[in-house]
């Protein structure tokens, strides 16, 4: 038996079940519970053994829920697990692709749970096809090599885009992922508003709310650009040119230049701060509360800084993140940690500032060891 929240998962033996999984559902039960409107209906796309769907049943009182897996023994697992955990009565389940699904069926739905193995992009398009006005996706892409750039050609490929192969992979990848999303919701006149986003273990999720209308649509894809990167003196920015600058405004050196990907905001902090205090007030495991928290402390501007990097890049020793981002807000900028890289920071402040600070952090280092010596 595997238990978590409420769900009771007897049968798990012909269908995948990851208990590694447990944050990320965690937290789509929350964003659901605090989100959800009284009878509101869900799709969960890619079911398996029927967790997902069955916790958002009993935990986040989801009127009816949709199951879908095309694997046949995949499926009489979950029709047992919806028995046994007593859910029949708001469940219904089909063995069939999500594409025979999406083209049969005329349902639409308030949220779709998109957690597929490997990448999300070849359900996107017939998921769109049975949401509505307010539909709320909730997407999985576990490629993470591919939208982290280590096979740049498949990225092209499967999302249209170019990743980042750096230090900023995870980011870049979740913007590659949204802005593939973006491109194809268009086609169907919906535009996007970005609820949630995070980068975990082996990969990335999104939570996205779907607005019908083209002057919506227009004005998401308004928000798609490219990230630049210098490998020289690793200024970094966020350009929604069609046609970015090719050289360092710092140094004038080429730029790495990936994308297109989205450039808004990746997160709502308004929405974060209600799935934060849902999980509080609901006891929810220690690991999944303290994550939530810090992506509701984390800045809303795009491109961390890993601090590692930035001092091998400079060549001077090891700086502490928590330092340089003291000093930066002394000096009057925006500082914070990301989840996306525990040794790097989220700042308003440009790459010099950053440089700056991390020299008066090492000097000021040096100067109290050097003190200590002497004692």
């Amino acid at each position: 038996m595997y238990t978590e929240g409420k769900a009771n998962i007897k049968h798990y033996d012909k269908a995948f079940l990851n208990p590694k999984g447990k944050l990320s559902r965690d937290i789509s039960v929350a964003y659901m519970a605090v989100l959800a409107d009284k009878g509101a209906n869900a799709l969960d796309a890619t079911s398996a053994t029927g967790i997902r769907g069955i916790r958002y049943i009993k935990e986040a009182k989801i009127g009816k829920v949709t199951f879908l897996d095309i694997n046949i023994d995949a499926y009489k697992t979950l029709m047992q697990n919806i028995r046994f955990n007593k859910v029949k009565g708001h469940a219904v389940a089909y063995s069939t692709s999500i594409q025979e699904f999406a083209n049969l069926k005329e349902n639409k739905y308030d949220f779709i749970d998109l957690d597929p193995f490997g990448s999300a992009a070849p359900n996107i398009q017939d998921l769109l096809k049975v949401s509505k006005d307010g539909t709320r996706l909730m997407v999985t892409s576990t490629d993470t090599a591919v939208l982290c750039g280590a096979q740049e050609k498949a990225c092209m490929r499967i999302y249209l885009a170019r990743p980042m192969h750096n230090e900023l992979c995870y980011e870049a990848g979740i913007r590659v992922l949204i802005g593939y999303i973006a491109r194809l919701a268009g086609q169907f006149n919906y535009g996007i508003e970005v609820e949630a986003s995070f980068s975990y273990m082996h990969y990335m999720r999104v939570f996205i709310r779907l607005v019908h209308g083209a002057a919506d649509a227009y004005k998401s894809i308004a928000q798609l650009g490219y990230a630049t990167y210098c490998n020289k003196c690793g200024n970094r920015g966020i350009d929604k040119k069609a046609f970015p600058d090719k050289k360092c405004a710092l140094c004038s050196s080429d730029l790495y230049i990936a994308g297109p990907l989205w450039a808004g905001s990746i997160y709502d902090h308004g929405i974060i701060s209600r799935i934060s205090k849902y999980m509080k007030e609901n006891s929810y495991d220690k690991d999944a509360v303290n994550f939530i928290e810090l992506i509701d402390s984390e800045l809303g501007m795009p491109l961390y800084y890993s601090i590692p990097r930035l001092t091998k890049m400079m060549g001077i020793a090891a700086v502490s993140p928590p330092r340089i981002m003291e000093c930066l807000i002394k000096n009057g900028y925006h500082a914070s940690k990301t989840h996306m890289d525990m040794h790097a920071i989220r700042t308003d402040a440009g790459i010099d500032a950053v440089k700056k600070c991390t020299l008066e952090c090492l000097k000021s280092a040096t100067a109290k060891q050097n003190k200590n010596k002497q004692i």
